[in-house]
């Protein structure tokens, strides 16, 4: 008999195949390999269709990674992908030959492949190790074929041992339970050809009744599952009893017979079939027909029982990981909430932020500006998005609360010491003037009438020196508020650095400080250089955070999203002055979204809410610097991602 390489390669020289099983746009398909293909991005590749595996992703490289064959091996090689190659959860080496074997999981960005081989090895490499033996007859009588059993049997025994095979391969790789649902009716309806209708129920909590989830017919009409009636008779026994029910010709059955929702149904033959895990009784799946009263037999039960103890170990596991996922939810949200307590101005922020981000990116996907047509976000890739969103200011919790929520640019200690020196130099001045006035009328023996003149100078002296303070007061209390933009001008304080009140006779205090000014001379905002820093410094803060959270596959860019939030296009943003192609698409939508809610939030100590056109043409004026991505700023005031009233909570 010929062996299976030398058939593989007599067969068109396919000896190897790629399974994809998640591949974005492309979806689920089979490829088959030769000697040697390309995996890339670009569909316009110069290679043969049949050598190059086209992967529409834009987090796959142009040319991604290569497979090659040598002899009766496969290796694969990364291309110096910008994503890398990863094989069984290992990143590869760039440049690096790695050799294949059958069922070799791959992942080339967010897609997923499975390599199968053809090829089979030469017996005498093969070791022989055989660690029980049993007598195989006995599991051939119960499932296959009778000894007189028909072609047709056996050919639909055959078939409905590659159903139940396939049940378990697609079981264990459903993420969700809709796709579940559907997966499962498609198997029924395989497995059991006369089965017109099925259902299935789930319990909510131990104890309750279940309810219907899905419903569909052979035709594929799909039943609102609100609506379906379900014999309560039949639901009773097998799930108070946990146990398997097949009735044949129901209507005459003493069981069911009577029945009233049986009788207006016309159901005829039907299996239902608990969901047990353990002791756990999940819910329950219902095959019945109305045309055939013998329709369903002893081993198509049997069958129904596998499928349902496989479905019910599936179900348990979305549980399980709905349960993670709600976990994973209640501690982001209460670590922001925490965080934001911190400084309640600016409460809700980072929930605001995550709402405009989730819009935003939504609106992106669904965009037809052609530069963004390449743009597919999953469902995992916008729960990232989100999740960034909402942590993309962890850091601050290492960010003082005197810079955190400082309101103007000198500290109200400050102010307030700034405004008792001018108290005090008044003060001064007046001690001054008055002294002298004494001493020159001790030297001088002055008359009333001579007094009198020299204290109205003195006094007028003063007045107009003390409305000179006044004047200086009021341009630092001028300069002393945030300004909104670089445009705005400054006052003039060199003439109050430069101005000096005698405290004694030997010494002139200056009445402003070099620290005080650089502070009132900040051209935007209120933080000086030092505070900045500081603040600034909660981007790596928040990095160095996030890192440590052992996150998921499909959540691993968050800490990268957050890093980038406040990195400009052209390299002047912070913290590593990244440009342009160097900041991801997800992080570019943050800074968007981040921007606007701190331009819009409401009235601040330190600034007055921008209104909602002024805080666009500002970003606008961005997008024209190359700071920020215009494209992406385009989607966002078309789709008024700021009226999201999405609750970010319960998403």
């Amino acid at each position: 008999m010929e062996n299976t390489a030398t058939f593989a390669e007599t067969a068109g020289g396919v000896t190897a195949y790629l399974e994809v099983a998640s591949a974005g746009k492309i979806g689920s398909s089979v490829f088959p390999l030769h000697d040697e293909v390309v995996i890339g991005r670009d569909p316009q590749d110069s290679l043969a269709s049949d050598k190059f595996l086209c992967i529409p992703e834009h987090t796959v490289s142009r040319r991604h990674a290569r497979i090659r064959r040598r002899g009766d091996r496969y290796f694969v090689e990364d291309l110096h992908s910008f994503n890398g190659t990863f094989v069984q959860d290992d990143r590869l080496k760039p440049g690096a030959w790695h050799p294949l074997q059958d069922g070799d999981e791959l992942r080339v960005a967010s897609a997923q492949l499975v390599f199968h081989s053809l090829l089979v090895p030469a017996r005498d490499n093969m070791p022989t190790i055989i660690a029980k033996a049993i007598d195989a007859t006995e599991y051939a009588k119960s499932m296959g074929p009778a000894s007189d059993a028909s072609r047709e049997d056996v050919r639909r025994t055959v078939q409905k041992l590659h159903a139940m095979a396939q049940v378990s391969i697609a079981l264990g790789a459903v993420t969700d339970r809709a796709t579940l649902s559907e997966k499962i009716m498609n198997f029924i309806f395989e497995l059991f050809p006369l089965a017109e209708r099925a259902f299935i129920l789930l319990r909510k909590a131990e104890g309750e009744a279940p309810t219907p989830v899905a419903a569909r017919r052979r035709d594929g009409t799909i039943e609102d599952p609100e609506r379906v009636r379900i014999s309560r008779t039949i639901a009773g026994e097998v799930i108070d009893k946990k146990r398997s029910i097949l009735s044949v010709d129901t209507l005459s059955d003493r069981h069911f017979g009577s029945q009233e929702s049986i009788v207006a149904q016309a159901i005829r033959s039907v299996m239902c079939v608990p969901l047990l895990l353990g002791d756990e009784c999940l819910g329950l799946i219902q095959v019945d027909t109305s045309s055939d009263p013998y329709a369903f037999k002893e081993q198509d039960l049997e069958m129904l029982t596998g499928v349902c103890a496989e479905t019910a170990v599936a179900l348990k596991n979305f549980q399980l990981y709905s349960d993670i996922e709600r976990l994973l939810e209640g501690f982001v949200c209460a670590s922001v909430q925490a965080i934001e307590e911190r400084d309640p101005v600016t409460a809700g922020h980072s929930f605001r932020v995550a709402g405009y981000a989730e819009h935003l990116a939504k609106a992106v996907d669904r965009s037809s500006v052609p530069e963004l047509r390449h743009l597919v976000f999953t469902k995992e890739q916008l729960r990232e998005i989100r999740y960034a969103a909402l942590l993309h200011d962890f850091g601050k919790v290492g960010v003082r609360e005197h810079v955190l929520r400082k309101e103007k640019k000198l500290h109200h200690a400050d102010m307030r010491l700034l405004e008792h020196r001018f108290k005090y130099a008044r003060a001064c001045m007046e001690r001054q003037a008055y002294r002298h006035l004494v001493e020159s009328h001790l030297q001088r023996a002055l008359s009333m009438a001579a007094f009198t003149e020299e204290k109205a100078k003195i006094d007028e002296r003063l007045r107009q020196e003390f409305e000179r303070l006044d004047k200086f007061l009021g341009t630092i209390r001028r300069a002393n508020e945030p300004a909104i933009s670089h445009t705005e001008g400054l006052p003039d304080l060199r003439d109050i650095l430069d101005y000096a009140y005698q405290e004694s006779d030997d010494f002139a205090a200056p009445l402003l400080d070099e620290s005080e000014f650089l502070a009132l001379s900040v051209c935007k905002g209120c933080l000086t250089a030092e505070e900045r820093r500081q603040i600034e410094s909660h981007v790596v803060d928040s990095y160095s955070f996030l890192i440590l959270i052992p996150w998921t596959r499909d959540l691993a860019g968050v800490p990268t999203i957050a890093h980038g939030h406040h990195e400009k296009l052209d390299g002047s943003g912070y913290p590593m002055g990244l440009r342009g192609g160097q900041i991801s698409i997800q992080t570019r939508i943050l800074t968007i979204c981040d921007i606007y809610d701190a331009l819009t939030a409401g009235d601040r100590p330190y600034k007055k809410a921008v209104p909602v056109e002024q805080a666009l043409e500002l970003m606008g004026a961005e997008c024209e610097a190359g700071r920020l991505d215009g494209r992406l700023f385009k989607v966002f005031v078309a789709s008024k991602a700021w009226t999201s009233t999405e609750n970010v909570l319960n998403a």
